[in-house]
């Protein structure tokens, strides 16, 4: 397997050169910034989860709405492991901290909507692992393709998705501009976003973003493992010291949102 060393990590080489990419270690406001996880092996399978935060531009661009238009283009093909898990997922009030949702004051004194991250999973069989097609850069890159160049229609899909599944946003700025001045500030705010440099940050525990439960489900349903891996532990939580730190994997439950 082709790699190179990020922050003290193995990892599979991203083929950086000649790519529109950056490899920093500090967020940026107006790019799409990646923040991966550890390499995590499970039979002939090596898996990856990558986090996608998206610049405050695009910020009405959810996951659900990612992954349909991906399985649009690769639609009469096989579709890719990673375009089919993309999710949105709610974020750890602080990184590698308490199991705690990631929620500020509204305006009413009350506590707003958890705040949430887009990811997926990279999942390639070892021995096509070297394979560029089937490498974290190519999918990363397919990405910004598809949204940065094909555009034709796509700024009223969003616009018809968000009318059904997040209406709000569609209100939101409804009130600030009429229907075709709304179409065209989705079609060139995704498309400046898209194009700009992506930028990639080094290893990162699960933690840092997934709450306790999501971190079990991708152990289970993707490691296909009932007990927390010992020799992946340092990558799933950041904050690991010792055993205490680690909560009982059969114990782990769903935080509700009433629980602050």
């Amino acid at each position: 397997m082709n790699k190179e060393c990020i922050k003290g990590h193995n990892v599979p080489r991203l083929n950086m050169e000649g790519s529109n990419y950056q490899l920093v270690n500090k967020q940026t406001h107006s790019n799409i910034v990646y923040y991966l996880s550890s390499l995590f092996e499970s039979g002939d399978s090596v898996y990856r989860v990558v986090f996608m935060q998206l610049p405050k531009t695009i910020w009405y661009l959810k996951a659900p709405f990612i992954k349909m238009m991906l399985e649009n283009v690769f639609n009469g093909n096989e579709v890719p492991y990673w375009a089919t898990s993309f999710r949105q997922l709610f974020i750890r009030k602080q990184p590698h901290g308490p199991n705690q949702l990631s929620r500020t004051a509204n305006s009413k004194g009350g506590l707003s909507y958890p705040q949430s991250v887009i990811a997926f999973t990279h999942k390639v069989n070892r021995t096509a692992s070297s394979l560029e097609r089937h490498s974290l850069s190519y999918a990363i890159s397919k990405l910004h393709n598809i949204f940065a160049n094909n555009m034709n229609g796509m700024n009223e899909a969003l616009h018809s998705w968000s009318c059904e599944n997040q209406p709000g946003v569609i209100s939101y700025f409804k009130n600030k501009m009429n229907q075709r001045a709304m179409l065209g500030k989705f079609k060139n705010d995704i498309h400046r976003a898209f194009k700009a440099k992506r930028v990639i940050n080094g290893i990162v525990a699960l933690d840092k973003f997934l709450l306790d439960l999501d971190i079990k489900q991708f152990v289970q349903n993707e490691l296909g493992m009932n007990s927390w891996p010992k020799r992946y532990i340092r990558f799933i939580y950041g904050r690991f010291d010792d055993d205490r730190d680690i909560p009982e994997f059969d114990t782990i439950q769903k935080v509700s949102l009433d629980d602050e």
